[in-house]
């Protein structure tokens, strides 16, 4: 993983989308994935990431739910959250929301200028850590 690539956390409980979706991802960007919503909080613990690619229905914690978690710990980290559903209860807490089915292009460069906005976050992930 290289220092300069932004970080990207995807979380999908669907196994074939979660694999296809992580191996379109890290042709641009370093990926890490999870297969529900607490593994998903656990492995921002451990990853840092800059942007957070998250299903709605997840197991165990919601997509909205993780997002929260996320803002409150590192309000820099952007969040994508994907969705069949039109309106999504808590989604103030997502930067942005893509309906499925998804375009993969589009969220190619969502990730992109997202994780551009986070890394110009004033104090970056230190100031995150310490808070």
């Amino acid at each position: 993983m290289g220092a300069d690539r932004i970080k990207v956390l995807l979380v999908e409980d669907d196994g074939d989308s979660r694999e296809l979706l992580a191996e379109l991802l890290e042709f641009d960007f370093d990926v890490v994935t999870a297969e529900d919503g607490l593994a998903g909080f656990q492995a921002f613990e451990r990853a840092c990431p800059d942007v957070v690619v998250t299903d709605e229905s997840l197991p165990g914690m919601s997509g909205t739910e993780l997002a929260r978690k996320v803002k409150q710990a590192a309000p820099r980290t952007r969040i994508i959250l994907v969705s069949g559903y039109t309106e999504v209860a808590g989604a103030e807490h997502c930067d942005l929301m893509l309906r499925k089915p998804l375009d993969v292009e589009r969220l190619n460069g969502e990730v992109g200028r997202l994780g551009a906005q986070a890394r110009q976050w004033p104090g970056g992930a230190e100031e995150d850590a310490r808070q």
